[in-house]
Parts: C-alpha cells; structure tokens; sequence
C-alpha cells in the first residue's frame, strides 16, 4: 500500500518518520509519492542513496510523471550517496550527520526553497554494526531540526530488523507509516529518555504518554459531542423553518384554490377555461410541495423527540 496524496498532504512541514517497509513495491510507490509531494510544496528533496539507486529513483519518478531530470537541473532534487553525507569524515558520527542535515536545510532556505526532505535508507548490516551511533543520531534529529523546515522519512526493510532494532526505531521517531497510514507514535521517547537509560526516567515518560493520550481522547470525545450537538441544533432550526415555511403558505394556497375554483365555473366554456386548467395543475403541485413540507418536518420533530425514526 502506496503513501496516499491525502496523507502527504496532511504531514507538516517538519517532522520525522520512520517508514518500516514490507515489500519492495511499498517501497517505491511511498518514497515516490513522498518525494513528488515535496516538490508540489516548493521544497528541495534529498534523496541518499548509492549511484545505482539514484538511477532507478530517477526512471521511478519519470515513470510517475515527475519530471526527475528537470528537477535535478534546477536543484529541487538532491542525489547524493551515503560516501558524500553520512560518511563524509570517513566514518560514521552522528554529530557530524546532525550538523550536516542542518546545513542542508539551511542551504535550502537560502537557495529559496520552502524547506528540506530528505529520504534514507542504511542495510541492516551497516545498522548492526553502528547500531547504537545510529541511535543516537534517530533521537537527537528530533531535537536538532524540530523547529526548523526539515522533514524526515528514514526508512528499514521490516524483515530485516531484529525486534529489538525495530523496537528502537519506534522509539526515536514521532510519527510512523505504517501500510499507507501517517500515525503519530505512541512509543516516541524523548532523547533523553532514548539514551539516558535510566529506567526511572523510563517510566515517568511512559506514564507521561498514558496522560497524554487520555487527555487527546477527552478533547476528541468533547469535540465529537460538540459537533453532534452543532448538527442537532442545526437540524433542528431546519425543521423549524418547514413548519413554519408550510404553515404560512397554507392560507394563502387554499383561498388561492377558491378563487380559482370559483373563477372557473364562472367562465365555463370560453377560451380562458384551458388557462384555467393550467393554473389549477400548478396549484395542485404547490398544494402537494406544502404537505410534503409538512410531512417532513413533522417526521424529523417526531425522530428528534424519541430519538429513532417513526415508522412508517
């Protein structure tokens, strides 16, 4: 299941997800679609990856109807391999690839883009072996670039994560994609929390999370009564007007019958007896519109009196 255009439309401006994968194809749609949404909202996308990659990312978008190459010309896509970002120095060093994302964003803005986003994916062997350097870079992104134009989507092959990892990864980004879904996470763990390990500080932050979660269930609660309340009291008034609307139309359209009733008889045969006819046709439509009004409206005050649809 692909990143939906309404999900990509809902994320902020900044932000960091994680995206564990399951298929190949999920891949390519979600990362396609992610970065073809960054370029609709004015914002430089980076994408790391080896120089083979770049070129199936690139034939990926083309066949997507992004113009890649045109992208890359005018700098609104950004291809650069891990040797060029993450290992710059020679070796991994979260401070350095902290700073480094900095200065893209930095970069971006200056060049006149909305933002930076950017889009990585290491093997799971480079993750066992700098497991916990990759950590602590996870949870120190979020501090780093939480306020600046920057969004994030790191993304890991599910079957190739040991529970543990994956369990780590989950507790270092905010907001997870899972099968199409932007969820914001539960299990997000300030850095702190991630890399203090005190367990102490473990547990107030889950209890923390609990309170916070129970608060954003009152206030949606709270707002779907409210909303409900909003609908009924507009129903309400709706009905109202009908009964009202029928009332005053039914003096006036029965007296307009007489009239023409008598109008007819006395005429009789001359030519305006077809006219006539006429008139009282659209007379008995209007007379039927009113009690159809009526009929409505009494149903609906009848529905919002015991709660459940009269029969009928």
């Amino acid at each position: 299941m692909d990143l939906s255009n309404a999900t990509l439309g809902g994320l902020r401006a900044s932000g960091h997800l994680c995206f564990p994968y399951e298929s190949e194809d999920e891949r390519r749609r979600t990362v396609v679609a992610f970065v073809r949404e960054g370029l609709a909202r004015r914002e430089r996308c980076l994408y790391i990856a080896s120089e083979d990659e770049q070129r199936t990312f690139l034939a990926e978008l083309e066949a997507a109807g992004v113009p890649a190459a045109a992208e890359v010309a005018r700098g609104a896509l950004l291809l650069k391999t891990r040797t060029e970002t993450y290992l710059r120095t020679g070796c991994f060093d979260p401070d350095d690839a902290l700073a480094m994302m900095e200065g893209f964003t930095d970069q971006a803005l200056a060049d006149g883009f909305a933002g930076l986003r950017a889009t990585a994916e290491a093997s799971a062997r480079a993750l066992d072996d700098l497991w916990p350097l990759v950590l602590r870079y996870e949870a120190l992104l979020n501090e780093r670039l939480a306020r600046r134009p920057f969004l994030g989507l790191c993304r890991f092959r599910a079957a190739e994560l040991a529970p543990d990892r994956l369990r780590d990864v989950l507790r270092t980004h905010p907001e997870v994609l899972v099968r199409g879904e932007a969820c914001p996470n539960p299990f997000y763990e300030h850095a702190e929390v991630v890399l203090g390990g005190d367990d102490r500080a473990h547990l107030d932050w889950q209890l923390h999370q609990l309170r916070s979660y129970q608060r954003d269930r009152q206030r949606l609660e709270a707002g779907t009564r409210a909303a409900i309340e909003e609908r009924a009291s507009a129903a309400r008034e709706r009905d109202r007007f009908l009964t009202v609307l029928a009332e005053e139309l039914a003096d006036p359209l029965f007296a307009l019958k007489r009239e023409v009733h008598a109008l007819g008889v006395a005429l009789d045969e001359t030519p305006a007896v077809d006219r006539l006819e006429a008139a009282q046709r659209h007379l008995r439509r209007l007379s039927a519109a009113v009690d159809r009004a009526r009929e409505v409206a009494r149903a609906a005050e009848t529905e919002d009196d015991s709660g459940k649809p009269p029969r009928g």
